[in-house]
C-alpha cells in the first residue's frame, strides 16, 4: 500500500508500506521529525490505509510583542487594541519603562479583562 507523508518531517514523500502499518512505522521510514513537530495530535499506533495522507503539524511559535519598542502597528495587532490605545501604550513608555508585563494596565483603557487577552502575547 501507498502512504504520503508531510508536514514536520525529515523526508517527506510518498512511501510503500506493508499491510497493517502503524504511523510510527510510517515516521521510522521517512526520516526523523523535525524539532518542531507537533506530536500530541498523532497517534502512533494508528493502523494506516493504502492512499493516506498523514500530516505532522508544526508547533506555531508566537511572535510577542514588546511593550517597550513595539510600534503602533504591531501593537495593534493584540486583541482590543486599537490605534487609539496604541499611541497611549507609546505616550506612556516615552516617560517610563516598562518594568513588568501587569504596568500596561496602568494605561487608560486597559484593565483586567483586556490585560488578560494580551498577557501571553506581549513582553517586555
Amino acid at each position: 500500500m501507498q502512504v504520503e507523508i508531510k508536514g514536520a518531517i525529515q523526508n517527506p514523500g510518498v512511501y510503500t508500506l506493508k499491510r497493517n502499518s502503524s504511523i510510527s512505522r510510517l515516521i521510522k521510514m521517512s526520516g526523523p521529525l523535525l524539532e518542531n513537530a507537533d506530536t500530541s495530535s498523532i497517534s502512533f499506533t494508528h493502523i494506516l490505509q493504502d492512499k493516506d495522507v498523514v500530516v505532522i503539524p508544526e508547533i506555531k511559535e508566537i511572535k510577542l510583542i514588546s511593550l517597550n519598542s513595539a510600534t503602533s502597528e504591531e501593537l495593534q495587532t493584540l486583541p482590543g487594541i486599537g490605534p487609539s490605545i496604541a499611541q497611549r501604550i507609546i505616550d506612556y513608555r516615552q516617560g517610563n519603562t516598562f518594568q513588568t508585563l501587569e504596568q500596561i494596565k496602568d494605561v487608560k483603557g486597559i484593565g483586567e479583562a483586556l490585560f488578560n487577552k494580551i498577557k501571553d502575547k506581549i513582553c517586555l
